[in-house]
Order: C-alpha cells, then sequence, then structure tokens
C-alpha cells in the first residue's frame, strides 16, 4: 500500500515539475538536494525530506495538501493547508530538537569521560611521583582529542569545519609539548610538523572536494583515495630523509599502494555504475 502511494506521489511530482518546465538538476538546486534524490522520488523510491515539503510544494506551484495526495484537488481549504504547513513544520522542529538534545548528551558524556581520565591520570601520577610527570602526556592527548572531537558532536554541520581549524591551529602547540614532556632532543618537532602539514592540506584538501555540491560523491571519494598515494610517498620520503636513511620501496609499499588503487577505480566504476542504474528509468523519459 505504502509503495502504491509512493509512486502515485512519484509520478505527481514528475507531472508538476514537467508543468513548470523544470529538469530534475534544476528542482534539484533549488532545493539543494541532488537530482539523483530527484529521481527516486519520481519512482516512488524514496520519499521527500520532511523539511523540504513545503519548499518542494512552493517551487512546483502546488499546496502541501496536494503533494502528500499525489493529486489536484478540487476543494481546496486554506484552513486545512495552514494547518497541515502548521504541522509539517512543528514536525520537522521537533526532528531537530531531538537530533540537537542527542548530540549535546553525547558532548556532555564524552567531555566527562575525559575529566574523568584527566582527574584519574593526575591521581595516579602524584601518588606514585608525588607530581605531574608522565601524566603530562595522557592528560595532554585527552585535551588535544576533546578539542577536535567535541565540535563534531555538538556543532553538527558546521562541527567538522570547526575540528580542521582546530586540528590546523592546535597540532604545532601539542607537537612541541609532547617534545618537551618525552625529551626526543628535537626529533618530533622537524617530523611531526612536516608530516602535520601534509596530513592537514590531505584533510582540508577532503573538505573541500566533498563540499563541492556539483561533483559526484563516489567520484570525489575516488579522488580522495586515490591522492592518498602521492600522500603516503611523500611522508614516508620526507620522514626517511630527516632520519638519514635511503628510502626504497619494498614489496609492501607496492601492495599498499596497489590496494588504495584498486580500491579508489571500485569506487569509481560502482558509483558510476550505480548511478546509471538510478538514472536510466528517468533519463530516457527526460525532457531536458
Amino acid at each position: 500500500m505504502n509503495d502504491n502511494k509512493n509512486e502515485k506521489i512519484g509520478k505527481f511530482i514528475c507531472e508538476q515539475r514537467r508543468n513548470k518546465h523544470l529538469t530534475q538538476k534544476e528542482l534539484a538546486d533549488q532545493l539543494g538536494v541532488t537530482d539523483k534524490a530527484v529521481s527516486k522520488w519520481e519512482r516512488g523510491l524514496s520519499y521527500p525530506d520532511i523539511s523540504l515539503l513545503c519548499t518542494l510544494s512552493d517551487i512546483l506551484g502546488i499546496t502541501t495538501g496536494e503533494l502528500l495526495n499525489g493529486e489536484k484537488s478540487q476543494d481546496s481549504s486554506p484552513e486545512v493547508e495552514s494547518i497541515i504547513e502548521t504541522t509539517l513544520h512543528y514536525a520537522d522542529t521537533a526532528t531537530k530538537s531531538k537530533s540537537k538534545d542527542l548530540r549535546k548528551m553525547c558532548a556532555v558524556i564524552y567531555t566527562v569521560l575525559s575529566l574523568i581520565g584527566i582527574i584519574t591520570c593526575t591521581i595516579c601520577n602524584f601518588a606514585v611521583s608525588g607530581g605531574l610527570t608522565w601524566a603530562l602526556y595522557p592528560i595532554s592527548s585527552i585535551l588535544y582529542g576533546w578539542a577536535l572531537i567535541f565540535p563534531l558532536l555538538y556543532c553538527n554541520k558546521k562541527g567538522v569545519l570547526i575540528s580542521l581549524l582546530l586540528l590546523t591551529v592546535l597540532t604545532v602547540p601539542f607537537l612541541y609539548v609532547l617534545e618537551r614532556i618525552v625529551g626526543t632532543d628535537g626529533l618530533i618537532m622537524p617530523i611531526g610538523i612536516r608530516s602535520s602539514a601534509v596530513g592537514l592540506l590531505y584533510l582540508w584538501f577532503i573538505y573541500l572536494v566533498f563540499s563541492i555540491k556539483k561533483l559526484r560523491k563516489y567520484v570525489a571519494a575516488a579522488i580522495v583515495v586515490m591522492l592518498g598515494i602521492p600522500i603516503n610517498v611523500w611522508i614516508n620520503t620526507m620522514v626517511s630523509r630527516l632520519l638519514g636513511e635511503i628510502r626504497l620501496i619494498d614489496i609492501w609499499d607496492i601492495l599498499s599502494y596497489s590496494i588504495l588503487a584498486l580500491t579508489s577505480i571500485t569506487i569509481f566504476l560502482f558509483g558510476y555504475m550505480h548511478s546509471k542504474k538510478l538514472t536510466h528509468p528517468a533519463s530516457s523519459n527526460e525532457g531536458h
């Protein structure tokens, strides 16, 4: 019964989109989704998110009641439409509120666990050594990890950007603290700064690639995995030079690089075939 309802709504969306002379891509751009998502709606494979229903109705020039019914209504009561829109808005707000509360709870739990870890290390260190010595290492690591993970738990979509910014700012100070605590005679900073710089550039590249809306996700993933090969070679060569060693590519390097290359190719081919499979039935009848 639900499948028939989804198909009815999907056909109705398709009809109204074509009446507005919009392609799936144009409708998707206005809604901030992919054309693949629109294709799924129109074939009854999925349903628009509740937060998109009102906007989708406005774009198609129909009421939310007509959209939910999958057909034009002869008698459309403004009062009924107002109730429907209010209900949808309330449901969307309630869902987002629950999600936000869950994120906050996870962030609080993680913070409490971090504090417990710091307090435990401090007490044990004082009990054994009479001061802070070895505990500085786990304490600094816990604080560093908390600064990076807390935004991901608490800030939702912006959390990734905030964590990347903090990672960029805090990595060098963290390496300096580690070197002071461990006392490696200037070994951590030269290697750590160069390696972390390359790693940070790679992470920022990943963030920017996946931020490009027009770029297919499987293409972005394939590019990111393939780029891991030169990044790996670069870091290994750089570390070897700093240690005064001659870096030779061995069988394990070849194996790991081959796995990365095959993974990248597999991701691209699977994503491409899956995308074609999803869009082909609709594209054959698509009026672009």
